[in-house]
């Protein structure tokens, strides 16, 4: 009777564990929450996504739909906003969790970018009008004209009305990035 327990017990470990390699070295399921990426994604949508790109070094690209955690500082006021330091702020920089709350956004941007919002809500990328950002409230947002620097990205949803991202935070250090949608 022991054995039999033990060999169940050694199997729901194994199970377990084989779980959390896999979708730490390989897929990563995610549900969708919130309205920030509709239509492209729906709330309560199960979508997979590519862990293996981040762990290899794959080149990000605009267009990609990112997992990354979630910024410490959501909003940045004008007297916290540094414009020598665009990135968003992480208490823990070099943390990956698996655990920890994860945002899911377009990459609009890439390093050596020049990204600008203007009063109108135009979006422009390296001086190219590429759509609008669709939100009142332009005083609200500190990032709305910067370069990207190196080793990161910057983020927005496709809603951009419902969307918390890299207007109000700042760019996406690559490492925090946790996996590429497929």
């Amino acid at each position: 009777m022991h054995k039999k327990l033990l060999k169940y017990i050694i199997i729901a470990i194994s199970s377990i564990l084989i779980y959390f390699l896999f979708t730490n070295t390989f897929i990563f399921p995610c549900k969708i929450e919130g309205m920030s990426m509709f239509p492209t994604l729906a709330p309560d949508e199960i979508k997979l996504s590519n862990r293996w790109k981040v762990i290899t070094d794959y080149k990000l690209n605009r267009g990609d739909i990112i997992i990354f955690n979630e910024p410490s500082v959501l909003y940045v006021s004008k007297e916290e906003f540094d414009a020598n330091n665009v990135l968003a702020k992480y208490n823990n920089y070099f943390s990956i969790n698996p655990f920890k709350n994860k945002f899911i956004k377009r990459i609009v941007g890439i390093p050596g970018d020049h990204i600008q919002i203007t009063e109108k809500n135009e979006l422009y990328l390296n001086e190219e009008k590429i759509g609008y950002a669709n939100r009142s409230g332009y005083e609200e947002y500190m990032y709305v004209d910067l370069i990207i620097p190196e080793d990161s990205v910057y983020v927005m949803g496709d809603n951009r009305g419902e969307s918390i991202d890299s207007r109000s935070f700042g760019c996406i250090p690559n490492n925090q990035i946790y996996s590429v949608l497929f």
